[in-house]
Parts: C-alpha cells; structure tokens; sequence
C-alpha cells in the first residue's frame, strides 16, 4: 500500500509530525484513485471483504420474524385484521357542566383572530392556551341566566348519556366482559396504581355451579353452622366424597341442566 502511495506522488510524513489536516489531504488525493482501493489478490483483507460481503448477504436473505402474537384480551375484525377496541373504549363518557361550557366556547372562540397566533414555522394556528385561560375566567364569572342555560345542558347531556350507557351495557357479550376484566387484571399485575373496576358479570351470564357446589349450597342452607368458609368447604368435600353416586345423581343432574340452559343464553347473546 505504501508503495502504490508513493508511485502516485503522495508524500510520506513520519508518524510525530503526522496531523488532521494532513492526514485528511491526504485521504482526499486517495480517493481519487480507485485503483489503490483494490485489495492485492490473496491479501487478508480481501478474505475479510469476501466475509463481510458473506455475512451482509445472509443478512439480506434472513426471512422475517414471525407476526407477534396477540394478547389474551385482543381480538381483530375478520375482515380488516385490526384490533377491535376494548369494551371501555367504546363507553360513553358522562361530562360535567365546566367541560360542556368548555367545548362549546371553544368552538366560538376558533373563529376569532384574536385567538390566533404565528408558529415557528410562521403559519397561523389557534392560540388554544390563551382560549383555555379566557374560557375559565369566563366560568368563574358566569352569570345566573348563562348557568340556568349550562344547567338545561347538562341535564340534555345527561339523559342522552344514560340512554347511551344503556345500549353499550346491553351490547356487551360474554367474550367483551371477559377480555376486558383480563386486560384490567394484566394491568394491576403490572403494577398500575389506577385501575378502573372490572365490569360485573349480570346474572344471565354467570356460569352455572358445579354439582358440588350445588351440594354444598344444598347443605349450608339446611344447617345452621356459624363455621368460616374454608372450614365449612373442607367439611362439605368429605361429606361429597362420602356420598353414593345414587346420592349425588340429583345435584349432578340439576348441573347438566344448568349447564345446558347457560350455554343456550351464550348463544343467544353472541
């Protein structure tokens, strides 16, 4: 290499006089030459080019990773593929009477250009800090007749709410409760402080007792034991094992009814 730089005329300097400038002047007057980038046939760094081309080669036919997998609470809409949103994402929202004064000033105060102000990139945007501090001094001032009006509002909003709040409760499926309840509980195991509250099971959809559970229901309400619930339930066990199949054939039959009826509702709920 030292040689190929002296045949083109580039100087030489010793290794303590070596500096910045000289070395970039000098690596600007190779570079004009392609031929001095060539490696010598049979040189190590020719085997390491060939290993580097190799290496960057397979990475170019590496297949891809596999899709990540979807959580327990994910489902995706058959024909688009994307997530459906959380039961919670879809609940209507009930505001106070602030926020309705809020958004309806807002709106009002969008067309005003006092309200609007030069960006950094020198385009007009609306000033929404300034329209935020005029909306609250408003509230804090309001007078009688504007409030009656925000109250009227409100209770417009709240009847509207209530209706929604209705429909959403009865489009819940059992699949919808069950997958949000997980995401909330995932949510606590994370370590989340604020975690909203799992939606309730309704009555209809409560899975049906087992035909222990319905002896042990049988039991409780036939004695008059003050007993706590582990000790009464260990009790209840032996009792269960005890019993002849003959003895247990009605409590086992009520859960195969049970059962049947409570798959029935799922279907009809679906």
């Amino acid at each position: 290499m030292l040689a190929s730089v002296r045949r083109f005329g580039v100087p030489l300097f010793s290794r303590p006089v070596l500096s910045y400038n000289s070395i970039g002047l000098s690596a600007r007057y190779v570079s004009t030459s392609p031929t001095l980038l060539l490696p010598v046939k049979g040189s190590s760094k020719a085997k390491t080019t060939g290993k580097q081309a190799k290496s960057a080669a397979a990475k170019g036919t590496k297949s891809k990773s596999p899709a990540k997998k979807d959580k327990p609470w994910e489902r995706r809409d058959p024909n688009t593929g994307e997530l459906i949103p959380l039961p919670y994402d879809r609940k209507p929202t009930k505001r106070p009477r602030f926020v309705l004064f809020f958004m309806e000033r807002l709106q009002e105060l969008k067309e005003k250009p006092e309200f609007r102000k030069t960006n950094q990139d020198g385009n007009k945007v609306f000033d929404i800090k300034s329209a935020a501090s005029t909306i609250g001094a408003e509230w804090k001032k309001l007078p009688e007749s504007e409030r009656a009006r925000v109250d009227r509002l409100y209770e417009q909003h709240v009847a509207q709410y209530e209706k929604e709040l209705k429909a959403w409760q009865k489009s819940l499926t059992p699949d919808d409760i069950q997958r949000q309840n997980q995401f909330l509980a995932h949510q606590r195991k994370a370590g989340k402080k604020t975690v909203r509250r799992n939606i309730p099971v309704p009555d209809n959809m409560k899975r049906p007792l087992s035909a222990f559970f319905l002896f042990a229901q049988h039991l409780r309400a036939n004695s008059q034991t003050t007993q706590p619930v582990y000790e009464f339930a260990k009790e209840a066990g032996a009792k269960w094992k005890a019993l002849s199949a003959n003895e247990k054939e009605p409590f086992e039959e009520q859960a195969r009814a049970d059962k049947e009826e409570y798959n029935k509702r799922m279907e009809r709920l679906k």
